[in-house]
């Protein structure tokens, strides 16, 4: 991919971006919108391009936190304070569901890292610890 699609690319990212650093649907909308009408050369491996970097930032502002209890909006704000606390550099977007197989606790996903301390952890690590 040459220079100038790469820095095209980014150049669409900041435009597909809010005030708040999250990629939002209807900026992309408009980016792909202008791409469709002005159908610059190469525009298909701008479009592959442009695809790939979208995916990848979305897995990158994405956290997302399931709780082994119904989730309320002061415990969903706290979590948020807390990861906008641990990472000045991104915005993410918190998706917090409930998973009631945790009993208790929390698994957190963060692109590839899953954080968990729940009972259903817990009990596992107990069971191997009886079979090994």
């Amino acid at each position: 991919m040459s220079t100038k699609i790469k820095a095209l690319v980014r150049e669409l990212i900041k435009s597909s971006v809010n005030e708040n650093g999250i990629i939002e649907t209807s900026l992309v909308e408009k980016v792909l919108s202008g791409l469709r009408e002005v159908k610059p050369p190469r525009h298909l491996e701008i479009l592959k391009s442009y695809l790939a970097e979208i995916r990848k930032s979305l897995r990158h502002q994405l956290v997302e936190v399931e709780l082994g209890c119904q989730p309320n909006e002061s415990l969903e704000s706290s979590i948020m304070d807390k990861i906008n606390s641990l990472s000045s550099s991104h915005s993410s977007e918190l998706q917090v569901s409930q998973n009631a197989n945790l009993i208790a606790g929390y698994r957190i996903r963060v692109v590839d890292d899953v954080f968990e301390d729940s009972i259903q952890s817990r009990l596992a690590k107990l069971s191997q610890s009886f079979t090994a």
